[in-house]
């Protein structure tokens, strides 16, 4: 039992010259991590180099199969290959820390990547929950609120993380965190319905907290310089 907890230590314990770990971050992403630090890892040490980019890519594939089950109201499988897309798109920057092979173009592709993901998941959640309930509009105008939320706060806030009570989080409710609510734990719950009455309040929750966060904030925002970050640019 013992050798089993230093292994674990180890997996997840930067070494000399490591550099992958941050310590504070969204609880959502702590969880990506927790399957994404032992795949980065495994990857790094196989005989065939694999670039970060290639399981950024990777990551695509699990996500058009947990769209085409949320499409077809197959909610659980849709979350469990959601999953499996989300822990591969925390891996690829870890590998990327471990491997030294960095890149603004990785970064990007990551961006875009995680940004197609998700519409695709959203258009078949939006389907199913929705559309086939002839609540079509209802459905996109919270789609269109969730993405007008995001576009709120990277445009008008200045630092979206920030101090909480506990000293590993980053903050209390992220865009990370409604991403893993909304693809994985509502679709897990075995409610019929559930899932089109927590959507709204999840978006509603994220855009309360970017407006808290607009509120406190004492740096005046460079609107400019964030909407060019919204697109990588």
């Amino acid at each position: 039992m013992g050798k089993l907890k230093t292994n674990i230590k180890n997996i997840y314990s930067e070494k000399e010259n490591e550099h992958f770990l941050k310590k504070r971050e969204e609880w959502a992403v702590k969880i990506g991590r927790l399957f994404g630090i032992p795949i980065a890892r495994g990857i790094a040490k196989l005989p065939i180099k694999i670039h970060p980019n290639v399981v950024t890519l990777l990551s695509i594939p699990f996500a058009v199969l947990a769209a085409f089950c949320f499409f077809n109201n197959r909610l659980i499988e849709g979350a469990v290959f959601f999953f499996i897309s989300y822990v591969l798109d925390c891996a690829d920057g870890t590998l990327a820390r471990l491997t030294c092979t960095q890149s603004k173009f990785g970064e990007r592709l990551d961006f875009y990547a995680d940004t197609l993901n998700k519409a695709l998941m959203y258009f078949g959640l939006w389907y199913s929950q929705y559309y086939l309930y002839e609540e079509w509009f209802f459905g996109g105008c919270i789609i269109f609120a969730h993405y007008a939320a995001m576009a709120f706060g990277y445009m008008f806030i200045s630092n979206r993380t920030y101090k909480t009570v506990f000293p590993n989080l980053s903050s209390y409710y992220s865009a990370a965190d409604e991403g893993i609510l909304t693809f994985f734990f509502i679709p897990l719950i075995p409610i019929a319905g559930i899932f089109r009455l927590i959507f709204p309040i999840l978006v509603l929750l994220q855009f309360i907290s970017y407006v808290i966060l607009f509120l406190i904030q004492k740096d005046k925002p460079d609107i400019k310089k964030n909407i060019k970050s919204i697109f990588k640019m």
